[in-house]
């Protein structure tokens, strides 16, 4: 059994008191049915109408709970971990609480962030559930962030990709396009994607005008580097609507400044599920 569950079970045993630690003890087993992967378990805890926010500096995305639960594969298989390290009942009144989970996230076994997550609970049917939560990194993975004056120039390259991405979730139109150089090819997740600069910002141009964009959070990446040091290509994850995708690209010093002239976002799939997906594929 889970060491989570045994300590909420504990909890609820031994000190059957006040709301607060009925409340700690609810979050508590959240969190352990969160990390089992179970969807019917994870659900039991939301509200129908509940929404899960994810906030960032400058952007916000909204999940609905059947958007949410579509990472739960990736807790069940292992791929995420999120291991809390302190859990707090911030407010309490009049059947409507908040609870504040620090935790660390894991990424296949390593640590990738550290992050808040703000509760939001309210009694039905002398229950408690799960309103909303608007979740939030506290510390980005070192190895993909710097400050903006590093002379690293692997770090230069995160910096500069990072913002490539955020530029598209904070619909900056001119900032994303001007990262390209000219020559810039883009590969997308669907075959007939494979757009010049000018045939990719005519596609993304409505997009950004209705503020309907995407949001790619980057999980890691590795950076290479040609010998003169003027060439450098990467290997990227990327936590996705679609889940984990991966992306590559090139970039080139164009006048001394980084330009990316290729990209290619793929979506990846595990091999023992290859043959339902050609199966899918084959379906018009």
């Amino acid at each position: 059994m889970n060491r989570y569950i045994v300590l909420c079970i504990g909890l609820a045993v031994f000190n059957p008191a006040s709301s607060q630690e009925i409340l700690k003890v609810r979050t508590l087993a959240f969190m352990a049915d969160l990390n089992s992967g179970d969807t019917t378990r994870i659900k039991s805890y939301f509200l129908p109408e509940a929404h899960i926010y994810h906030v960032d500096t400058d952007t916000m995305i909204d999940l609905t709970v059947s958007d949410f639960l579509y990472s739960a594969p990736n807790f069940s298989s292992g791929k995420f971990r999120e291991e809390f390290y302190e859990i707090e009942v911030d407010n309490f009144e009049n059947g409507f609480a908040y609870t504040n989970v620090r935790f660390r996230f894991f990424l296949d076994g390593e640590m990738a962030f550290t992050g808040l997550d703000h509760h939001c609970w309210t009694i039905r049917n002398g229950e408690y559930f799960i309103h909303s939560i608007h979740s939030s990194r506290t510390r980005p993975r070192p190895s993909i962030t710097a400050s903006p004056g590093s002379d690293d120039p692997t770090l230069q390259i995160n910096n500069l990709m990072n913002k490539w991405h955020k530029d598209v979730a904070t619909c900056h139109l001119e900032d994303y396009f001007s990262f390209m150089h000219e020559s810039f090819y883009f590969l997308g997740t669907d075959p007939m994607e494979r757009w010049s600069k000018q045939e990719f910002r005519k596609f993304c141009e409505p997009y950004f005008k209705k503020s309907d964009t995407w949001h790619f959070i980057p999980n890691w990446r590795n950076v290479y580097f040609s010998e003169d040091g003027n060439t450098a290509w990467f290997e990227e994850s990327l936590d996705t609507w679609m889940e984990e995708c991966r992306g590559s690209g090139v970039l080139m010093k164009a006048e001394g400044q980084w330009k990316i002239v290729h990209y290619n976002l793929s979506v990846v799939i595990e091999n023992e599920k290859i043959k339902k997906f050609i199966k899918l594929r084959e379906h018009k």
